[in-house]
């Protein structure tokens, strides 16, 4: 047993399939299925139950879990505290952000810390927001990018945008052609969501109960680009920050600002409230601040 071993057999628990395991750590699907083969072989017992549409963990395997995340948090942080300790400004950084940022600002933001600093590597994840808070708690991530109010139990942060929500339609659809709507009339609309890890599904539906009925949900997705190729089909409605809009493509998608009730899209920077930090991380946190202190 390896250190490989217990990355993957985490990262195959954490994505509940061997295939979407392969693709993060880079490697086969075959090479991971050995090496998790090898792991219970030399551990005696399964790990995995692989008869269920999703890939689950034994009782054994849960037990494990708990303990092969520690050393894995352990081994990467061996090399990070020498780090710190010799102040080299290098190393990775593990960031989760939601596909629903604003790629734009993220872009610059990730290019302009490159240049300065080109020899820190940067791992980027796309997640929800819950899904990037609880891999924040576990220490697979470093810093996370999430749409919901941080825990200030768990978490420090820094708020760096408010943004209102628009509704986007077809350009076939005669939503299109308003100034604004209200969410009560979009009651008869077929709704394309977000799916349950981003925090946004969750607010839209209360809001729409609130609004007095409950959205007819046709789709849910992680991918805003699928999400937006449906919206361009006529086939559902769907939300977006403002900013996010402008990189549409107005002639096949329109946006609409929501009223009454404005829905607002804020977006926060988290990291661990009390966990060891990387010299590299506290580069970035501190580029981040300072970037986004310039642009407001």
């Amino acid at each position: 047993m390896d250190i490989r071993h217990l990355e993957y057999f985490v990262e195959v628990a954490r994505q509940k399939s061997f295939s979407k395991a392969a693709n993060i750590t880079h490697v086969s699907q075959s090479a991971i299925s050995k090496m998790i083969k090898d792991l219970e072989a030399e551990l005696g017992t399964s790990l995995f139950n692989r008869t269920s549409k999703y890939v689950q963990l034994t009782d054994a395997g849960t037990i494990f879990l708990d303990q092969a995340q520690q050393v894995v948090v352990m081994f990467h942080n061996l090399t990070t505290e020498f780090e710190n300790k010799i102040k080299m400004e290098k190393g990775k950084i593990f960031i989760g952000l939601p596909p629903i940022t604003g790629s734009t600002i993220f872009a610059e933001l990730l290019g302009e810390f490159k240049k300065k600093y080109p020899q820190i590597e940067i791992n980027l994840s796309e997640y929800g927001s819950k899904k990037v808070a609880l891999a924040i708690q576990d220490g697979t991530l470093d810093i996370g990018v999430i749409c919901i109010v941080p825990d200030s139990e768990h978490f420090d942060s820094r708020s760096f945008t408010n943004d209102p929500l628009f509704v986007i339609v077809s350009s076939q659809n005669p939503i299109g052609q308003l100034s604004s709507i209200e969410l009560a009339a979009l009651s008869n609309e077929s709704f394309v969501l977000y799916s349950e890890d981003f925090s946004l599904h969750d607010e839209i539906i209360n809001q729409c109960k609130k609004a007095g009925f409950s959205p007819n949900v046709i789709f849910e997705t992680s991918q805003r680009e699928l999400m937006t190729q449906i919206v361009a089909a006529n086939l559902g409605i769907a939300f977006l920050p403002s900013e996010v809009c402008k990189e549409l493509d107005a002639d096949r998608i329109i946006s609409v600002p929501l009223v009454r009730p404005q829905i607002i899209h804020s977006m926060s920077i988290i990291w661990k409230k009390g966990r060891f930090m990387s010299h590299a991380a506290r580069l970035w946190l501190q580029f981040a601040e300072d970037y986004f202190a310039s642009n407001e």
